[in-house]
C-alpha cells in the first residue's frame, strides 16, 4: 500500500507542533474536557474513523492524551498489540453500508470499501468498486485513488479501470504536465495486455526522465511500480520504488513529526534507501512528542527494529520483554518453551530443491507456512515429516480455521501463530482465541509501504524468543523455477485476475525483503540452506533480473534479460 505525502510536509510538522500545544494547555483546569468533548462533537457516535471528521477527532484525542493501559487489547499499526480500554471488534458491515446507503459520502464509502479490504473479509472486488464510488464523490479525495489501485489490482486486474483513476493526479503544470511526451509512451501500458515493445518504450521514457519524476505525485509513482513490476519488469519497478523512498525522505526529514506512523514512514525509507547511519541516529532521537505513552512505545519498537536491521537483535528481545511484562498474550510462553535456545528449521513454500527431509527433522522445532495437513512420505524426503509451528495469514485463519484447530487436535501441530491484526476477527478479545492459536505480538516496521512477506514475518518473530539457531530451507523469493510448490496454493500461480500471485507487488515489496533477509544472514541470525542460500548469494540488482526470468514472469511482456 503507498502512503500519500505528496506536498504535507508543512502540515504534517504544523499538526505536530498544534498537537504539542494542545496537549500542554490540556494541563490547564478543564482543557481536556473541553478538548474530549470537541472530538465528540467532530465525531458523534458512529462516524467513520477515516472520515476528515473522524480523522481530526482523533488528533484531538491523542493531543490530550492515551493510556495503552486497560483489560482489553487493540492492534496498533507500529507498536502492536497493546493493552487498551476498549476492545477493537471488526468493523460492523452491515451498519457500514446502510450509513453509505443513507448518505454516499466519500467518508462513508471508504470506511465500506475499508472494511471490505480488511484480511478476514477479503472482499477486494466489492472494495474496489466501493472505493471508485468514493472517488466519485470527492475526485480530491487520494484514500479513493489508493484504495481503487490496491483493492482492484488484488481483484478485477482491470488496468484502464486502475488508471483512469491514478491518472487523475498527472500534474497539470511543469516539465511532466499530463500532455507531456512522456505519457504518451507510458498511457499504453495500461491496455489490457501490452505489447513486450510497449513495456521498452515505457521503461525508456521513464528513465530518460529520471530526474523529474520524483516530482510526480507518489501515488501515481507506486501505480507505475506496480503496473511495471506486474508486466515483469521488475527493475524498472525497483527503480520507481526508490525514487518514492527518497521524495519520503525528503518530504518528512528535519521536521517535527505528528505521529509514530510518520515515523514509521521516515525510518522505513532510510532502511530502503539504507542509510544505515542515519537511520540509527533518528531512531535513537526521533522527531515525535513521546510524552504519548503510544507514541513512546512506537519510537521504542522502531528503534529496536532499527537495530535487527543492522544485525543486533538484542534490543528488538529487550522491547519485547517490557511489553510482555504489560499484557501477557496467549500462547506466548508456550512458543518461548518451543523456541528458546532450540535449533530451528524454517522451510519455506518452494518447490524442494534437495533431499534434505532428515536435516530438516533433526532440528528440535520445525515450522512451516500455511500448514493444510501434514507432510506425505514421499514429500517427508524433500521437506521433512514433522512439523511444531505454523504461521498463516489472516485470510487462511478465517477460511480454514477448522482445518487448523483439527491439525493441533490431532497432535499434528503444536502451535499455530498469525498476524496481530487478526485480533477483530475474533471479537476483539483474546479470549475469542482457539485453543492452539496464538497472535504475533508484533512485526517488523521498517517498510515505507507495504508489509513483510511470509518468511520475514517468520524469522522477525522467531528472533524475538532467543533461538540458537535458525536454518532456512525450500526458500527462493520468486526466483527459483515455479512461484510455489506443487499444492501449496495452487490459485498464486501467476498474475492475473483475483490472484494470490499479485499480492507480492501489490502488498509487500520483494527488493526490500530480500535485502533485510540478506542482512539477517549477514549478520549471522539466519543460515540458509540449497536454493535460498544461491539466491541471497546474488546482489539485488541479478535477483531482481532473477525475477525477470523466472515464474512470476512467465510470459509476460517485460521479462527477459534485456532491460536494464
Amino acid at each position: 500500500m503507498a502512503v500519500n505525502l505528496h506536498h504535507l510536509r508543512y502540515k504534517i510538522a504544523a499538526a505536530a507542533v498544534l498537537k504539542a500545544g494542545v496537549r500542554r494547555a490540556a494541563r490547564l483546569p478543564g482543557a481536556r474536557g473541553a478538548a474530549s468533548a470537541l472530538a465528540e462533537r467532530l465525531q458523534p457516535a458512529g462516524e467513520p474513523t477515516g472520515s476528515h471528521r473522524g480523522i481530526a477527532a482523533t488528533l484531538l484525542r491523542q493531543a490530550v492524551g492515551r493510556s495503552p493501559g486497560g483489560d482489553a487489547v487493540a492492534q496498533d499499526v507500529v507498536a502492536g498489540l497493546l493493552p487498551a480500554a476498549a476492545p477493537e471488534p471488526a468493523p460492523d458491515l452491515p451498519a457500514l453500508r446502510a450509513r453509505a446507503d443513507q448518505a454516499p459520502s466519500a467518508g462513508n464509502l471508504i470506511a465500506v470499501a475499508a472494511a471490505l479490504r480488511r484480511s478476514y473479509a477479503a472482499d477486494f472486488e466489492a472494495s474496489a468498486a466501493a472505493y471508485e464510488q468514493a472517488l466519485a464523490a470527492n475526485p480530491r479525495d487520494l484514500r479513493a485513488v489508493e484504495g481503487v489501485l490496491v483493492s482492484g489490482a488484488r481483484s478485477h486486474y482491470d488496468w484502464p479501470r486502475i488508471w483512469r483513476a491514478a491518472a487523475t493526479l498527472k500534474p497539470s503544470r511543469g516539465p511532466l504536465v499530463a500532455g507531456a511526451h512522456l505519457w504518451e509512451a507510458v498511457d499504453p501500458l495500461f491496455a489490457r495486455e501490452p505489447e513486450a515493445e510497449t513495456v521498452g518504450r515505457a521503461v525508456q521514457a521513464l528513465d530518460a526522465r529520471a530526474e523529474d519524476l520524483p516530482r510526480l505525485h507518489q501515488l501515481l509513482i507506486e501505480t507505475l511500480a506496480a503496473r511495471l513490476q506486474l508486466l515483469g519488469a521488475f527493475r524498472a519497478g525497483a527503480r520507481m520504488r526508490r525514487m518514492m523512498a527518497v521524495d519520503r525522505v525528503r518530504e518528512l526529514g528535519g521536521i517535527p513529526l505528528e505521529s509514530g506512523l510518520w515515523l514509521k514512514h521516515l525510518l522505513g525509507a532510510l532502511a530502503h534507501l539504507e542509510e544505515d547511519d542515519r537511520l540509527a541516529r533518528t531512531a535513537a532521537r526521533p522527531p515525535v512528542d513521546r510524552a504519548d505513552p503510544i507514541v513512546a512505545r512506537q519510537a521504542a519498537a522502531l528503534q529496536a527494529d532499527a537495530a535487527l536491521w543492522s544485525g543486533d537483535p538484542t534490543p528488538l528481545r529487550d522491547h519485547v520483554a517490557a511489553r510482555a511484562a504489560e499484557l501477557t498474550l496467549p500462547g506466548e510462553e508456550r512458543m518461548r518453551e518451543l523456541v528458546a535456545g532450540r535449533r530451528v528449521a524454517v522451510v519455506g513454500p518452494a518447490a524442494p530443491d534437495a533431499a534434505v527431509g532428515e536435516l530438516i527433522d533433526s532440528h528440535d522445532v520445525v515450522v512451516r507456512t500455511n500448514l493444510r495437513r501434514p507432510p506425505g512420505p514421499e514429500a517427508a524426503e524433500e521437506i521433512g515429516a514433522r512439523t511444531d509451528i505454523a504461521y498463516y495469514a489472516v485470510i487462511d485463519v478465517a477460511r480454514t480455521g477448522e482445518q487448523i484447530a483439527r491439525l493441533i487436535e490431532d497432535g499434528e501441530l503444536r502451535l499455530a501463530v498469525t498476524r496481530p491484526h487478526a485480533l477483530p476477527f475474533f471479537g476483539g478479545e483474546l479470549a475469542g482465541l482457539p485453543e492452539g492459536l496464538r497472535l504475533a505480538r508484533t512485526e517488523f516496521g521498517l517498510y515505507f509501504r507495504g508489509a513483510p512477506m511470509g518468511v520475514q514475518r517468520i524469522l522477525y518473530d522467531l528472533l524475538q524468543f532467543s533461538p540458537a539457531e535458525i536454518s532456512l530451507f525450500h526458500a527462493d523469493f520468486y526466483a527459483g523455477p515455479e512461484v510455489t510448490t506443487a499444492g501449496y496454493r495452487d490459485e498464486a500461480a501467476s498474475f492475473g485476475p483475483h490472484s494470490l500471485a499479485n499480492d507480492p507487488v501489490v502488498m509487500h515489496d520483494l527488493s526490500f525483503e530480500f535485502r533485510f533477509t540478506r542482512r539477517l544472514v549477514r549478520a549471522g541470525l539466519v543460515t540458509p540452506h540449497g536454493r535460498a542460500a544461491e539466491v541471497l548469494a546474488l546482489d539485488e540488482e541479478d535477483y531482481l533480473a532473477r525475477l525477470e526470468t523466472g515464474p512470476l514472469a512467465a510470459g509476460l511482456p517485460g521479462c527477459g534479460p534485456r532491460r536494464r
